[in-house]
């Protein structure tokens, strides 16, 4: 009676033990119970019908796209040509499970996805079905990234903001993913284009820092006995961010405020009053004697001064002649001729040195009134030009010659002249010239320098 319970417990395991090696050797070539891949339940399929099963229910998987709680548009997979080759994931899957295991399988899934590299569409149906979703995408608006802007007191950060333009890159690779995890709903408002820079990158704070503290920069001109500081309003609105991110200055600002200075300082093109030998004050018109800013160099420096931000003092450079640091323009140094009075003076340190009578130029060759500087000085020159009296080119040999402009003007001997002063100019007048005594000449040759001023008026 013992020996019945005995065997039927041998009989029970026997069937147990047989049941399980049954199925393990079922599942040799089988997926084991509940395994799934995108979704897609495989369980007890070969991967020849895994691989059939999960590209026929992915090929009829339906994606929606959704935009605002509205589906603006919808296609399936097969519409839109993709091929899956997953038969190296299933291998792998298959590889890495054990048939004897699949008693612990009926109690748990196992869930795997396909990777994207596997995942293909067809570009041309892509293409097609791109075209035609009504995106409008021409009409949408881009995101504008954070950036830093001037503000009422100083910079500030002026933050993103969103668009709505579809990057259609981005809504490419959500539709493979969709179809892959087997979702049937695309939101369209997470394939927009976002903004690259945002309000909370350090690159900006960092930036408005760095503005702010270039603007507390002092900088100071030194002109002609005065000085110029450059507004802090002005460098706040040079200074700004280029397409690099990079702090920039604004050159043309800079230009213009170096011009404004160049115009209420400089000497040169400008009429100036002046105390004649007589006492009489008269207007005198430009010539080649005076300064300017040196706008374009000067541009440069300015530039670097205000990206240095480091205070600083200095002299801005200069064209022409005539420059002086305390604010004197044609000096107590130089030469005076009356055209009025035929007679010429020269000065050295606001004291006569030496005068003469002169003849300047004859009424059809008259010597320009301005103020000019002596520029060179030549001995034994032969002066070269047209005497329209004669309607012929002349050569004059000389024995000192000092040009004051550029147009063949200037100071020289000339021993042809009999006399000089009065009116004689009238009738043996110059070709334009300030002709000079020999003997004075020769005198004034000696004792001046090349850039003394010559103020010649009527």
């Amino acid at each position: 009676m013992k020996k019945k319970p005995i065997i039927i417990g041998a009989a029970a395991v026997l069937l147990v033990a047989a049941g399980y090696f049954g199925a393990g050797s079922y599942y040799k070539d089988k997926f084991l119970p509940n395994t799934m891949l995108d979704g897609i339940d495989i369980s007890n399929d070969t991967v020849a019908q895994a691989k059939e099963e999960t590209t026929a229910a992915i090929a009829q998987t339906q994606i929606q796209i959704v935009e605002n709680g509205e589906t603006i548009y919808a296609f399936t997979a097969a519409e839109l040509g993709v091929s899956i080759d997953n038969t190296e994931k299933l291998e792998t899957m298959k590889a890495e499970q054990s048939g004897w295991n699949w008693p612990i399988l009926l109690f748990q899934d196992k869930q795997e996805e396909t990777d994207l590299s596997g995942v293909a569409v067809d570009e041309t149906a892509l293409a097609d079905i791109l075209a035609a979703m009504p995106l409008e995408n021409e009409t949408r608006t881009a995101p504008v990234n954070a950036t830093v802007v001037k503000g009422t007191e100083g910079y500030e950060i002026s933050p993103e903001t969103a668009g709505n333009k579809v990057d259609l890159e981005l809504l490419k690779a959500t539709m493979l993913e969709a179809i892959i995890a087997g979702e049937t709903e695309i939101d369209l408002t997470e394939a927009y284009q976002q903004p690259t820079l945002t309000a909370d990158d350090p690159i900006l704070t960092e930036t408005v820092k760095k503005l702010d503290d270039l603007t507390d920069t002092v900088i100071q001109y030194t002109i002609s006995g005065q000085t110029e500081t450059v507004p802090k309003t002005a460098i706040v609105e040079w200074l700004g961010i280029d397409e690099n991110g990079e702090v920039s200055v604004n050159r043309e600002g800079v230009a213009a405020y170096l011009q404004g200075l160049s115009d209420t300082y400089s000497t040169y093109s400008r009429t100036r009053d002046f105390l004649a030998t007589d006492g009489e004050t008269v207007q005198v018109p430009s010539g080649t004697y005076g300064w300017t800013l040196a706008v374009a160099a000067e541009t440069d420096n300015l530039i670097e001064y205000v990206l240095a931000g480091e205070d600083v003092t200095v002299t801005p450079n200069y064209n022409g002649t005539g420059y002086h640091a305390d604010g004197a323009d044609i000096g107590t140094t130089y030469v005076e001729v009356d055209l009025s009075s035929q007679h010429m003076w020269y000065y050295k340190d606001g004291a006569v040195v030496l005068e003469t009578d002169i003849v300047s130029g004859h009424p059809m060759s008259p010597t320009p009134t301005g103020v000019f500087y002596i520029w060179n000085k030549e001995e034994d020159a032969v002066l070269k030009g047209y005497n329209p009296r004669t309607e012929k080119d002349y050569e004059s040999p000389v024995e000192y010659w000092m040009p004051v402009d550029w147009t063949g003007i200037g100071i020289h001997d000339s021993s042809w002249q009999p006399a000089y002063g009065g009116e004689y100019w009238l009738t043996a007048g110059s070709n334009g010239c300030v002709n000079t005594p020999p003997g004075v000449m020769a005198e004034l040759f000696g004792m001046i320098g090349i850039g003394v001023p010559v103020v010649i008026h009527s």
